[in-house]
């Protein structure tokens, strides 16, 4: 009966081997993952406080629309309006210096969460792989709602400034319309960034669920 156990454990000895050797093999994998998602999600805070600086440009752009709002476009209020169309204007260029910013900084997260795809390709535990596979998936889908919200407020910038620029030579009418297409591309963004989000939160739950497969967690 020994004898028999030899051989079984024998013959069982290679299988074993190669199963040992894959599951170090996928941790190895997941620890790169691991430390690559980490270094993106580094990237990814220098994103948010631009996205931060962003909305507190935007907050001061539209106090002084407000201001304006308030005050006739005469000869007695025109220095006045003059000054509050030069301070748009400079935070006009603050916005946009900041959104390349923040495209940057998106891009270097976005490189460094999608190098782990050569990772992926190298575990072998199917339901560990077809895990890690939902994250690359995500990862281009958030991808392609930013650069719609870059493109997007990039012209809506370029209208804003052209707004401010020419507010003492547009008719009442021109104004209304620049307001309208500003006011366009807000709702645009607001629903582009709506929609990251609910792909960041997808992409935490799947995270998480490819880590504890992984034994990370």
């Amino acid at each position: 009966m020994r004898v028999k156990r030899f051989i079984v454990l024998g013959m069982m000895l290679p299988g074993l081997l190669l199963l040992l050797a894959g599951c170090h093999s996928d941790k190895k994998q997941a620890d790169s993952i691991y430390e690559k998602l980490k270094k993106s999600a580094s990237y990814e805070k220098d994103f948010v406080a631009n996205q931060e600086k962003l909305d507190e440009y935007k907050e001061k752009v539209a106090s002084i629309y407000a201001d304006l709002n308030q005050l006739e476009l005469n000869d007695e209020n025109r220095p006045e309006v003059k000054q509050k169309l030069k301070k748009a204007d400079n935070y006009t260029e603050k916005q946009q210096k900041e959104l390349r910013e923040s495209k940057k900084n998106f891009q270097k997260a976005y490189e460094q969460s999608a190098s782990i795809k050569e990772n992926v390709e190298q575990i072998k535990d199917s339901g560990q792989q077809k895990q890690a596979r939902k994250l690359l998936t995500i990862m281009d889908e958030r991808k392609k709602y930013m650069n719609t919200f870059f493109d997007d407020y990039k012209k809506q910038l370029a209208l804003q400034g052209t707004f401010y620029e020419n507010l003492e030579k547009f008719s009442p009418d021109e104004l209304d319309e620049q307001i309208k297409k500003i006011n366009e591309y807000n709702g645009k963004m607001e629903e582009t960034i709506r929609q990251f989000n609910q792909d960041t939160k997808r992409y935490n739950r799947e995270k998480d669920k490819y880590f504890k497969k992984a034994g990370l967690y």
